[in-house]
């Protein structure tokens, strides 16, 4: 594993978190705790890192949707930040591929609701894809809630989250055939050189979580190297995939900067640069 290079990053540095859970953190955690994150998030807005000529973006944060039903809480609990924007998706869950078409509905239906009452908006749909680690559901329905929720975000004009876990090739199969008009983000990519260019050759984005800091992850630093700077988003996945020093810890996107600090020493640049264009790739993204 590369170590960050000394002096390479300001250890209070805020950086935005393309894919976190907000509720499953305050779940761990505790309401305090989230409430800490927020308010240093909300902080940070005022005084955003002043590395791009064409001006600085504050960090965002992405909160993700697994459940259908999810989306109205959220909106509730995170909608007065206005640096958080929500996702709506559909998880690959044993409860969900026991029937993706009424999945599919009832995201739809939250969705709608959601605009109609004008109490919130939605940046992206996810996240969904395919688990073939757990393989809570067939090969079929697993298919059918993805494509159901990439054709949602195409027709929504939304980014679409991808998960995809001992599953590239199949993924990759179903985004190609899709052709997709919208933004495609791997989340917590888990692959190495090879399947990070099939990915960026079909027009993906690439997230990368705190699992690049741990010790079997050589792969994954391989493959962060070699993502263009455009393509490149970092995450946590918080509550989960807490980096090192700290892995098997619930996480918060406060643990976020020691991955923005190992992907810059991998690439070999300044962290603040990296978080400066993450933060202006997620605004182009996400709103």
């Amino acid at each position: 594993m590369v170590a960050p290079r000394r002096g390479a990053y300001n250890a209070a540095m805020i950086c935005t978190d393309t894919h976190c859970h907000l509720s499953m953190v305050a779940e761990r955690q505790g309401q305090d705790a989230l409430g800490e994150v927020l308010a240093r998030y909300d902080r940070a807005q005022a005084a955003p890192a002043q590395t791009a000529p064409a001006g600085p973006k504050a960090p965002l944060m992405l909160d993700i949707g697994v459940e259908a039903g999810d989306l109205e809480s959220r909106a509730e609990a995170f909608g007065a930040w206005p640096f958080v924007r929500l996702s709506a998706g559909v998880y690959p869950s044993p409860e969900a591929l026991s029937d993706p078409a009424a999945s599919l509905a009832a995201l739809g239906l939250s969705i709608a609701a959601l605009l109609e009452r004008g109490s919130g908006r939605v940046a992206a749909i996810g996240e969904t894809g395919l688990d073939y680690h757990h393989m809570s559901g067939s090969h079929e329905s697993q298919a059918e809630l993805f494509t159901g929720q990439a054709r949602l975000a195409e027709s929504l004009g939304l980014p679409l989250v991808v998960h995809s876990r001992d599953a590239a090739r199949e993924t990759l199969e179903i985004l190609v055939a899709l052709a997709l008009r919208v933004p495609v983000i791997i989340h917590c990519f888990g692959y190495g050189k090879d399947e990070a260019r099939a990915f960026l050759d079909a027009g993906c984005y690439i997230s990368f979580a705190g699992n690049l800091s741990y010790k079997k992850a050589e792969a994954l630093r391989e493959a962060c190297a070699i993502v263009p700077a455009e393509r490149l988003l970092l995450e946590t996945d918080a509550p989960y995939m807490n980096p090192e020093p700290h892995r098997g810890r619930s996480s918060t996107s406060l643990d976020i900067e020691r991955t923005y600090a190992l992907a810059a020493a991998l690439r070999g640049e300044r962290a603040e640069e990296l978080a400066e264009r993450v933060a202006a790739s997620a605004a182009a993204l996400f709103g």
